[in-house]
Formats: structure tokens, C-alpha cells, sequence
């Protein structure tokens, strides 16, 4: 049973070689993007944001929501 590498290298040889240029390019944009994840999760820019992270307090979403309301609209006068 042929690997997946292997099954890739046997398509990589039946497209023309004026084609690949496409499937290169695809190729580098998964590269950089693989490792712009492994680099962020990394990088001291991210460790420091994990560190910012603390609980929510308890939230009355109701109360939040109506105070919102006010605020942004104004009382109506409508009950």
C-alpha cells in the first residue's frame, strides 16, 4: 500500500510541468500558514495575552441589556 507522500509524487508527476507553478504556490501559502499558527501560539505576544486572561464575573445579562437600552435609546415611555 503506496503512503500518501508517495501518492502525491505520482500526481506531482503526471501534471506538466508548466502547470505546477499553481500547485507550488498553494503549496508555500499552506507552509506559511502552518507556521504563523505554530509560531503565535509561541511567541511572547501570545503567552502574555494568555496571561491578561481572568474569569467574568457573574453577569445579570437581562439587567446589562436594559441598562444598554437606556443608555442608547432613551426611555420611551413604553412599558
Amino acid at each position: 500500500m503506496a503512503t500518501i507522500k508517495e501518492d502525491a509524487f505520482a500526481l506531482l508527476n503526471r501534471i506538466p510541468e508548466d502547470k505546477l507553478y499553481f500547485l507550488v504556490e498553494i503549496m508555500r501559502g499552506l507552509d506559511g500558514l502552518y507556521s504563523r499558527e505554530r509560531a503565535s501560539e509561541n511567541s511572547p505576544a501570545f503567552q502574555k495575552l494568555v496571561k491578561l486572561c481572568r474569569p467574568i464575573p457573574d453577569l445579570d445579562e437581562e439587567k446589562e441589556l436594559a441598562s444598554w437600552r437606556e443608555e442608547k435609546f432613551g426611555h420611551a415611555g413604553v412599558d
